[in-house]
């Protein structure tokens, strides 16, 4: 069985402008992942966080202006929904079997620690 937590943003381990805010949204989830797999992986359950970056949706095309998409998309390339869905796919199937208690980020080649 694998459980995933959303870690609400790539940002929270980035430095980039307001990462206070994104950080502050994912501390109750990435430091989750490692205890709670450490806790239930003897009974056979994985537990991995997904950290996406940016990614272009319906909802940063509604909500962000044309000019700021262009421009963070200039630094990297943004991510499509379809990245983030991969990924879960991958962590959630048998060819993850090996994996519990990381936090993949998703990220196009943004962040790379």
């Amino acid at each position: 069985m694998q459980v995933g937590y959303p870690a609400a943003s790539i940002v929270a381990r980035s430095f980039l402008p307001r990462s206070d805010f994104a950080a502050a949204r994912a501390l109750p989830h990435v430091p989750r992942c490692c205890p709670a797999a450490r806790e239930v992986t003897p009974d056979g359950v994985r537990v991995s966080c997904l950290a996406p970056s940016a990614v272009l949706n319906d909802k940063m095309r509604a909500w962000v202006p044309a000019p700021q998409r262009e421009a963070l998309g200039a630094g990297f390339p943004l991510g499509r929904p379809g990245d983030v869905a991969n990924a879960a796919l991958f962590l959630a199937s048998a060819a993850s079997a090996w994996i519990t208690g990381i936090t993949l980020d998703i990220a196009g080649g943004k962040i790379m620690i």
